[in-house]
């Protein structure tokens, strides 16, 4: 499994751990993405997080490389899934970073709740 891949199931786990629904992996609109797409029902939230896995801090922390553009991407693809997905038209929308640093075989997660 890629590292992207195995830090996209650790942060899967993680948002499931907080008692949230998974909607959506890997969403796609256009040319935009999203890794994951979570709902919390009892607060009437959608959230779209973006998952960065690093091993090392060569080209800083994980949570570092989701630029403005990506950013501007992310937004894009949730405009998209929102669109076709009038159901969360009345919820509360967040973007999240969880940010993964693997190293020696140990996660360690930094969750950001609205990070922009």
């Amino acid at each position: 499994m890629s590292l992207g891949k195995t830090g996209e199931a650790i942060a899967k786990k993680y948002f499931e751990s907080l008692g949230l629904e998974l909607v959506a992996e890997n969403y796609r609109y256009q040319r935009a993405e999203t890794d994951l797409i979570f709902k919390d029902e009892k607060s009437k939230r959608i959230i779209f997080i973006e998952v960065k896995t690093r091993r090392t801090k060569t080209f800083g922390e994980p949570e570092e490389s989701v630029t403005e553009k990506k950013q501007e991407q992310m937004i894009k693809s949730a405009q998209g899934f929102l669109m076709t997905h009038t159901e969360y038209d009345d919820y509360e929308k967040r973007f999240d970073v969880m940010a993964i640093m693997m190293e020696d075989g140990i996660e360690k997660i930094n969750h950001i709740e609205n990070a922009f």
